[in-house]
């Protein structure tokens, strides 16, 4: 269990908690009565964590579980050892134990009955956490037993709508104030999403979203406000990272310019609800300010190459994103709704067209900008291709040439790269900090975003800015 920051997996100890009859709290041991040890899954760093412990628990030890959360004052050092304990809950309150595993009051734990004693101690917190009057203060989904009244919940709000749960479920994310699961039904699925701070707005975001637009976001079928929670039926097709042809980029990107005409009058009521202001007028004042920090962030660096970007470099790149947020305004597109994460896990396609998901990165600006976020994850996903990456181009102007004069189409293209960095960068709250209070990893990723500027500036300058 000595874990280095470079390996791709660690090893979790879990702290399965359930009410027993008498509603004492009980923990799940296994082997031998005076040598008992807390269960232990192997995850993949980076990936959901939720979704592995879920699913290496049923495999390892049979049982159907929920994760609530790490447990505070985690990972804790042992020598050299790096332990990490996640809290879990079987997903049927009355699981019984077997195959050589031990419910055991922790009440009545003795530090001879456990291997090692730092899980005595992890055991009575974990129970403090999750079953004390204080933990529904700590977040919804902080204290035993959430899981089965939402169950319950989503059963009586799916009933009026002719389904039924069929007892299988895949919980994706867990924290004491963020909750995905998805419910398996005798039709089609059902899911349920909660979020907390810092990303309340999600919520408002994603029912006002379907309210308006119901042909690009799933259904909602109800609402928990004790939560910032919804249930929404699962949007029929394959994730867009699922499909290979280049024919259902091009059709996300038609569908995301179709969405945005329609969003055009509904730019103000989204900024009172949270959305990103990415508007150029709120863009252009943070434009120096913004490149004097990462001249800071720049001089911190001490690996060479990549080489660092001078003071005059930056006071370059400063007015090239000056004037180019000043031509994309000139332009006349309209500001409508766009989206910061379009990568192809959030995007379904289906027979009708394609559907939205995650609107906790909804912004208002210059509807270009989303289709660079789109185009960046195709990137990612399939290489660079630059006929492919003109097919998508040219589907998603389509729906705008209504609208748009093609010269402004054109224009639209070119500037919208540089300035689409430039807004992802700004909008992160990493470079307002101190820039003693920015570690090494966000410094670098700063400077990475800073450089990607000043390539899409000097490629922008060195092309016709003006045709």
């Amino acid at each position: 269990m000595l874990i280095s920051e470079h390996e791709e997996h660690e090893t979790r100890r879990i702290i399965l908690l359930r009410l027993g009859r008498g509603r004492d709290p009980e923990v799940l041991l296994r082997g031998e009565e005076t040598q008992r040890h807390l269960p232990r899954v192997r995850i993949t760093r980076r990936q959901r964590i939720a979704d592995q412990l879920t699913a290496a628990f049923k495999e390892l030890y049979g049982m159907d579980a929920v994760s609530l959360s790490r447990l505070e004052g985690c990972p804790v050092q042992a020598g050299s050892v790096r332990v990490v304990y996640e809290i879990m809950e079987p997903s049927c309150p009355l699981a019984e134990a077997g195959g050589g595993n031990f419910w055991v009051r922790v009440d009545s734990l003795a530090k001879s009955e456990l291997h090692d004693r730092n899980d005595l101690q992890a055991v009575s917190q974990a129970a403090a956490q999750s079953i004390s009057v204080e933990a529904p203060s700590l977040g919804p989904f902080a204290n035993l037993g959430w899981f089965h009244e939402l169950e319950q919940w989503v059963q009586k709000e799916i009933r009026p709508h002719g389904l039924h749960l069929s007892g299988r479920f895949r919980q994706l994310n867990a924290d004491r104030t963020f909750c995905l699961i998805r419910f398996e039904t005798d039709g089609p699925a059902v899911w349920f999403k909660a979020v907390g701070a810092p990303n309340e707005r999600e919520c408002a975001l994603t029912l006002a979203l379907a309210h308006s637009f119901p042909r690009f976001l799933p259904q909602v079928i109800a609402t928990r406000p004790d939560c910032n929670g919804w249930l929404a039926m699962e949007a029929e097709g394959a994730i867009l990272h699922e499909c290979s042809s280049v024919g259902s980029w091009e059709t996300a990107a038609r569908d995301l310019a179709r969405l945005q005409i329609q969003s055009i009058d509904k730019c103000a009521s989204l900024l009172d609800l949270g959305a990103h202001d990415l508007r150029i007028s709120e863009l252009a004042p943070v434009v120096e300010p913004f490149l004097r920090a990462m001249g800071e962030v720049m001089d911190r660096q001490t690996k060479i190459p990549p080489a660092r970007l001078s003071r005059e470099q930056l006071r370059t790149l400063s007015a090239r994103v000056q004037s180019a947020l000043r031509l994309l305004e000139e332009t006349g597109v309209p500001t409508t709704l766009g989206h910061m994460d379009l990568n192809p896990g959030n995007i379904v396609c289906g027979a009708n067209g394609c559907v939205f998901l995650d609107w906790v990165g909804a912004f208002v600006g210059h509807p270009w900008l989303a289709l660079q976020y789109l185009l960046e994850h195709h990137k990612q996903s399939a290489g660079p291709n630059r006929v492919k990456e003109m097919r998508i181009v040219a589907s998603y102007s389509g729906p705008w040439r209504a609208l748009v004069p093609d010269c402004d189409v054109r224009r639209s293209c070119k500037l919208a790269p540089l300035v689409a960095v430039f807004a992802y960068a700004a909008e992160s709250d990493l470079w307002k900090k101190p820039r003693r209070q920015v570690n090494d990893r966000a410094a670098g990723y700063l400077r990475s975003l800073t450089r990607r500027m000043e390539r899409e500036a000097g490629a922008l300058w060195e092309g016709t800015i003006h045709a």
